[in-house]
């Protein structure tokens, strides 16, 4: 049934740092041609009526599926449905159902199922405008976030339009059971919800986008963290084929992505810790929790949640489906942060306990590598850090991120154009909730690079130094969605990872860049330990 809306509009949420954010890079635009705009847009759904922001356009709360509750939970997305008269998009919809975490401080835990709205960043209105697109998937651990953790002014300003997806998190996104199995088209593609809400949020740039200026032949995802993840698999799914044309890949390591027998056995756990494990029908029982229920059977349970491979939309893991070419081969930018982990140490010690011990960082490394900790141990001495904490770090953002990532990325540029890079600004600025001094330089650490290209809170803005920064990546990246080559005039040359040359690019303080063979890079995180380990040689 068509539902009608208002043709009255509530002021929408502002960001705050937007107008000096796109002043710093450049960007003039007058209030004549700020009231000269219009702000009504017709989708195929319906006109929907946003608001005119210091230098865009802004569209927010769009649905671009209807809401997953009651029947439609653990179902796949639904389309739509359209609606009459004029809908105002100038406020976010709600964020999906999530505890409320430190790390997003003024961000209270959600119970809204409701949740599958995106918001679209877009410049003036130009007619004939064909402008690229990119499509933002936020992390947070696939149980954290939402679209508007990022608020990407100066993309819009480079000429880009930019949308940002909310999409289901936890067990509501990533629930896998043999109940649920039985109900999916090939009865075995439970727990994949989430991304397949990704790939409906695609489906409708598709269809959309160029009623708001974006060329739907130049979509680019991209994705940071958790958002990385599901962007390795959006690559890996023949449900995702032809709704995009690049991908970026931010700090995610080898994927992360699981298999579907994994998945249902910690499946399993959830639905006995919901009282649901030995229901006759344990898919009504499930139905039957609130979403604080469910959050709570997930605090108790403290299960990792992860895209899920099976069945005809993910059917191999994303690093063999990248190893065997079976993929949707677009340019890829992929990269990490020099050090990805300082963060989680810093959150997990010194902000509500106190720093690492040099006796910890022992008892931990030997805990977390049983027969293999004197080894590591001998590559990681403290003397080489300026505390256990950052020595700590380093044995993590190695294992876990550096060194595992490099098969993927030479995967990828075995079959499809390639560009890697590592973030290493050691000065970029710390985030609201690091408000307990660190033992240790936090420095280039996971999340570190959002700021500079996406625009996601910190506590202060970036300084001018850290803007030189920001204007490369930004040119960078925009390049990129335009071509599926970063490389453009006034900006160094990002060489092409290659089997003859496999070299990365490092953003530096300033705006400086350098190249980084694969050589050093490995000799830096230790990649021939980890390498060996993984191997199983030597234990």
């Amino acid at each position: 049934m068509a539902q009608t809306f208002l043709t009255s509009m509530a002021p929408g949420r502002r960001a705050a740092f937007a107008g000096a954010a796109i002043l710093a890079i450049g960007c003039c635009c007058g209030a004549a041609l700020a009231a000269s705009v219009d702000t009504q847009v017709q989708t195929a759904e319906g006109t929907l009526a946003g608001s005119w922001q210091p230098g865009y356009r802004l569209f927010e709360g769009i649905p671009y599926a209807e809401p997953p509750v009651g029947a439609l939970r653990w179902r796949p997305p639904q389309s739509p449905h359209p609606w009459s008269g004029v809908r105002p998009a100038t406020e976010p919809g709600a964020e999906c159902v999530q505890q409320a975490i430190f790390w997003r401080p003024g961000s209270p835990a959600s119970w809204h199922e409701d949740c599958l709205y995106l918001n679209v960043y877009t410049p003036a209105a130009e007619a004939g405008a064909k402008r690229p697109v990119l499509v933002w998937f936020h992390g947070g651990g696939w149980v954290n976030g939402a679209g508007t953790d990022v608020q990407p002014a100066w993309l819009t300003a480079e000429g880009n339009v930019v949308v940002t997806v909310n999409y289901r998190l936890g067990a509501l996104g990533y629930l896998a059971l043999p109940a649920l199995d039985t109900e999916s088209a090939d009865k075995q593609s439970s727990g994949q919800y989430g991304d397949l809400d990704k790939v409906e949020a695609l489906r409708w740039v598709k269809r959309n986008i160029a009623a708001f200026g974006g060329d739907p032949e130049r979509v680019t995802i991209a994705g940071q963290s958790a958002g990385a993840g599901s962007v390795c698999w959006l690559m890996a799914s023949p449900a995702a084929k032809g709704l995009f044309e690049r991908a970026v890949i931010q700090s995610i390591g080898n994927c992360v992505n699981i298999d579907h027998s994994q998945a249902t056995e910690r499946g399993q756990r959830f639905a006995k810790a919901l009282g649901c494990g030995d229901a006759t029908d344990a898919a009504a029982c499930l139905r039957g929790k609130s979403a604080a229920e469910i959050i709570d059977a997930q605090v108790a349970t403290a299960l990792p949640w992860r895209p899920v491979q099976g069945g005809a939309a993910q059917p191999t893991l994303a690093p063999a489906a990248f190893a065997a070419g079976d993929f949707n081969r677009v340019p890829v930018m992929i990269g990490n942060t020099r050090h990805e982990t300082r963060a989680f140490v810093y959150e997990g010690n010194d902000l509500v306990k106190q720093p690492v011990t040099a006796a910890a960082f022992e008892a931990a490394v030997r805990k977390a590598q049983g027969p293999n900790a004197d080894r590591v141990l001998a590559q990681y001495p403290l003397s080489a850090e300026p505390a256990p904490g950052a020595a700590l770090a380093a044995v993590e953002t190695d294992s876990g991120f550096a060194c595992n990532a490099v098969p993927v990325v030479a995967a990828l540029a075995k079959w499809t154009p390639t560009y890697a890079y590592e973030f290493r600004d050691e000065t970029s600025p710390p985030r609201p909730y690091m408000n307990v001094p660190s033992s240790f330089p936090i420095g280039a650490d996971h999340t570190s690079d959002v700021p500079y290209v996406w625009q996601s809170e910190t506590t202060v803005p970036l300084t001018p130094t850290q803007m030189g920064l920001a204007r490369i990546m930004l040119g960078y990246w925009s390049n990129f969605a335009a071509s599926g080559d970063p490389n453009g005039a006034a900006l160094p040359d990002w060489p092409r990872y290659g089997a003859e040359a496999p070299r990365r690019i490092a953003f530096l303080t300033g705006g400086r860049t350098e190249e980084i063979s694969a050589d050093a890079y490995a000799v830096e995180h230790h990649c021939a330990l980890w390498d060996a380990l993984a191997a199983g040689k030597g234990l």
